[in-house]
């Protein structure tokens, strides 16, 4: 990224810190340039903490310092809408207006994609959002054997 950055004419320098002196000496008080940093959300998404304006001060997660009326007002009625049709056109218009806007650049949204042997039944793993949801029910895994009666040798 730095070398691509440069090549555009941006001076970088790459600090590489543990995540405790991040949060406290950067995050905490918004102290940066640019931040390298990732986000994960529930299956049920609710973006309000990562982009609503009253979340740009600590503890808030707004680390883009995103400040937008129309936004603000999309997440907030999201929020409070119990219909899930009526919840994704809200999240559509807000999409739309994050690219319009551009707080931040998105890098990548990583897909988790698991082969699982089809010996191994009662796996019921629909949507993965982070690495640790594949066990979530593994519990209810078997493999389906034949009792074998042993002979007294």
């Amino acid at each position: 990224m730095k070398k691509n950055w440069g090549q555009v004419g941006v001076k970088i320098t790459v600090d590489s810190k543990s995540i405790g002196e991040i949060q406290q000496e950067y995050i905490r008080p918004r102290k940066y340039q640019a931040l390298l940093f990732g986000q994960i959300l529930s299956y049920l998404p609710d973006p309000f903490s990562f982009w609503h304006s009253s979340q740009k001060k600590d503890p808030g997660l707004n680390l883009s310092l995103y400040d937008n009326r129309n936004a603000d007002k999309l997440l907030e009625e999201a929020r409070q809408t119990v219909s899930v049709e009526e919840r994704a056109k809200k999240y559509e218009e807000f999409q739309n207006l994050l690219i319009n806007d551009v707080p931040a650049v998105f890098l990548y949204s990583p897909h988790y994609l698991y082969a699982v042997s089809n010996k191994i039944k009662g796996i019921e793993i629909d949507k993965v959002v982070m690495p640790s949801q594949r066990f979530s029910d593994v519990n209810k895994w078997y493999i389906e054997t034949k009792r074998v009666k042993k002979e007294n040798l």
